[in-house]
This record gives C-alpha cells, structure tokens and sequence, in this order.
C-alpha cells in the first residue's frame, strides 16, 4: 500500500500548490478531496499543463480545474480486480473506501514497474524448503546448512566454508575470530556500502579510509600504504559493484606490514581476478546472499578462508561460543550468527544454477554496453582486462555537462517510464557515523555524484534491456533539446 497521503490535497488548493506536489515525486498524479475528505477530482500533470495553457494562473483555485470524471476502485474488490481498470487511457485510479474516501492507489506503474534486482527463485527452492518444513528441520541445526557450505567450499576449491545469517556478520564474525578490536584500525575503501565499515566498527577497532581507483572504482593499492600506522591490523578489499580489486598488490602489503586481508564479496560472488575466484586471495572471504544478491537465501552470508585454526574460532564464535563437545557449556562469550535450515535449502537451490545465472549476466551486460556505448554522456561500468566482472548491479555514470541531466534527474525521469534505479554509495567520510571533516577522496566523490545503477535482475530479459536503454536514450534527448 503507498502512502497516500502524499497526494491528497484539499479542494481549496491552488494550482501552484498542485504543481508543488507533482514535484515531489508522487507519480505524477494528485487526489482532491473535501473537508471530509471525500474525492471531488483528480489532477495529473497534463490537466496542469492544460489548465495554464487556457489560461489559468498559479495562485486559481484547482477546483475549478480537477478531473471530476473519474475511474475508481473500491477497497472492497482484490487487488487483481482492481488492477484490472487499468488502461492506456486511465493510468492512475483512486481506490475508494465506502465513504468514497482514497485509501490507495494503483498507477499504471505498477503493472509495467521493472524493479533495480528480485530473486529468481526457479529452481530446486520451493522443493527444497518444502523439504525442510515436513522434516521439521526449519531451524539451524539440518542438512541443508551442511550441503550448502560443502557446495560453496566445492565452487571456490576452498578448505573451509562457514554460513552466517549476514554478510554483516561474516565480516564481523571474522574480525572477531583474527582477534581484531578496541584499539586496531582496518583500512576500508572509502566507497562502499556502510555494513563494511559497520562491521569494524562493531569490533570496537576503527575504519580508515583510502580513496578508489577511477579505473575499477575499487579500493586503491598506491594509497593503502599512506594510512598505515602502527595500530593497522588488516586490509578490507571490497570487490565493488562485482569487480574484483587488484588484490596481488594488496596482498604484497598486507605480507610486507604483516596485516590480515579480509576480502567483502558481499557484490561479488563469481568475480575472478586473473582467473582465480575473488574471495580467495585473502585470510577469509566474507560473502551475502540478501535478496538483491547474485544468489539469496532473503538474508544470509558465508565465510571461507583456507586456515583451519580461523575457522575453528569462527565456527565456536557463530554457535554462542559454546564447546562442541558439552552442551550449554561456553568457551567464550560468542554470538548467534547462525543460518537457518530453511535459508541454506534456499541457497542450495540457487549455488546449483549459478554457472546459468552468471552466464545470462554476461549476456545482459553485452547488450546493455551495445545499447548505451552510443550515447554520448555516458560512461559504462569498468572492467579491467585482469578482471572478470559479474555487474552485481550495472551502473553508469552520466555526465551532466554533455547529456544536459545530473544523475538524481535521470532517476526521477526513469521512474516516470516505471524503471527503478539506484544512486551508486555515497562515499563513507561524509555520512555521520563516519564523518571525517577533512576527508579528501576526490574519486570517490566524483563517481558517487555520477553513478546510477540499471535493472540487473537474474531473469531481466532482453526487452526489459531494451527498454531501459530506450528511455534513457529519450530523457537525454529531450534534456538536450529543452537546452537548444
């Protein structure tokens, strides 16, 4: 249900009190109603443009000017019904309570709306959870969380795989286990998503931040050495947006100053840096599986590493820090970073398509660059020739001084086509539980102002493509000739 209140303005309104609203976003359609707060009309950027054309002025009253004959559901009637009143001629329809009053509303959005990333949940899943429910395994204790780590240990040839019940956690349960806290710092890439940094933070050590590279926007390896003090214990590598980090260099720093290397594969699994699967490189690799993942068990993560002494801490760690050999007996005071039964048959089902999954992505990222290499303003998502991308999200940058719009308005203009997209991450030093007053991260900053994310859905298919890349092409041509 959308918050409807956004729309809904009084009869008493004016036009410019109309406009206001439209600006902010509300899909391009307003609700009025009485002082009881009955529908009387409707209102839409068109009957705006009309109503000025004819004459009117901002500071008229909108009653005079409102759609009163308009198409409405009922909160009485599904969903489907509802959605059924829908045409090319009636793109926004109010749904009325008994009173008549709105209580929602369905847009034609919602029937064409292309999400940024959804599960695709076509494979052993369903069988496998049913599974789960009729052995009454639904917990973390059942076969399902072993297979899942024994497979992922298979897909990376690691020696050890350990799921968690996040990628947070996995970061955080690792640190833990490397013995990192009050006091250490971590050195993170300044432009990654917050759960990075979060999880030193949780340890009680500090992150510290280094610029990326313009050319992979990952974290940069000339610049690591800069903030190393003597209270570095361990380098974060984040594999961004599913391309891999020039990792030799950084592990040649991490073996000269003697650090830990924690690799965040949170936007990576299937990445490979010179033909070796990232998460690999480094003491532990931490993994996700939220919904918006290259596979998903709805939340959920994984750690691997290749020491068996790290893995017996992590493992201790995860189970409440209980021994494994007397029950309700703690060794040391753990956490509960458990993944349930129900979540690793989820996972199972997805690890066995994932040689599929990453090939369509392959696929999709081809034709997007075909699509948008001709666009002039727009930079597509790197890849260096060492690296082997997996586009967790395919993100563009857009510049404003040739296309004519800033990012922020392309993404506005795109949900109008009902396309989501998404801002690439802010860089860290600027948001308040990091802040640092001083920071300098030029190229953070500059690919964060630029970046937009495009639909990357598993299943997206070649038209969705299409038609992302169609509107995009639009928005930018009409920008261009609203600037002639």
């Amino acid at each position: 249900m959308k918050d409807i209140k956004r729309n809904l303005l009084p009869i008493t309104a004016t036009i410019k009190d109309v406009l206001n609203t439209l600006n902010k976003g509300v899909q391009g359609v307003v609700f009025v109603v009485d002082s009881e707060g009955v529908m009387k009309g409707l209102f839409t950027d068109g009957d705006a443009r009309r109503a000025l054309l004819n004459g009117a002025t901002f500071s008229d009253c909108v009653e005079k000017y409102i759609n009163r004959n308009f198409i409405y559901g009922s909160t009485t009637e599904s969903y489907e019904e509802n959605l059924k009143l829908l045409s090319e001629k009636i793109r926004h329809l109010p749904i009325l309570d008994e009173k008549g009053r709105p209580q929602d509303f369905i847009s034609w959005i919602d029937l064409y709306w292309l999400p940024i990333m959804k599960p695709s949940l076509y494979g052993n899943e369903m069988r496998y959870v049913l599974d789960c429910i009729k052995s009454n395994w639904i917990s973390s204790q059942g076969e399902y969380v072993k297979r899942f780590e024994k497979d992922f240990c298979n897909f990376f040839s690691a020696k050890y795989a350990l799921s968690t019940s996040s990628g947070t956690t996995a970061l955080h349960l690792a640190m833990t286990a490397l013995g990192i806290g009050p006091g250490d710092e971590v050195i993170v890439p300044n432009l990654t998503f917050g759960a990075s940094a979060n999880a030193v933070i949780h340890t009680g050590a500090k992150p510290v931040f280094v610029d990326v590279l313009e050319e992979t926007w990952t974290i940069s390896p000339s610049q690591i050495e800069e903030k190393i003090s003597e209270r570095t214990r361990a380098i974060m590598p984040v594999h961004l947006y599913g391309h891999p980090c020039d990792i030799n260099p950084i592990m040649d720093i991490a073996s000269r100053y003697n650090l830990y290397v924690i690799e965040d594969c949170a936007e990576a699994l299937g990445a490979q840096y010179r033909n070796k699967l990232v998460g690999t490189f480094g003491d532990v690799g931490c993994f996700s599986f939220f919904a918006n993942k290259i596979i998903t068990t709805g939340e959920g993560g994984m750690v691997i590493t290749k020491d068996k002494e790290i893995y017996n801490k992590m493992c201790l760690l995860r189970d409440h820090g209980m021994s494994s050999d007397k029950r309700y007996w703690h060794l040391v005071a753990g956490f509960n970073y458990r993944m349930t039964n129900l979540q690793a048959a989820i996972g199972l089902a997805q690890l066995e398509r994932i040689g599929a999954i990453l090939k369509h992505r392959r696929n999709i990222v081809h034709l997007y660059n075909e699509y948008l290499k001709k666009i002039d303003g727009i930079s597509l998502p790197p890849e260096a020739i060492w690296a082997t991308n997996i586009f967790w999200l395919y993100t563009i940058l857009i510049d404003e001084a040739i296309t004519g719009i800033n990012r922020d308005e392309c993404a506005a203009e795109l949900e109008k086509y009902g396309i989501e997209s998404r801002p690439l991450f802010y860089p860290l030093h600027k948001q308040p539980p990091y802040i640092e007053e001083n920071g300098y991260y030029p190229i953070s900053e500059k690919l964060s102002a630029r970046g937009l994310s495009l639909p990357t859905s598993n299943d997206i298919s070649h038209d969705d493509i299409n038609r992302v890349c169609s509107a995009l092409k639009s928005i930018i041509n009409q920008k261009r000739l609203q600037l002639i």
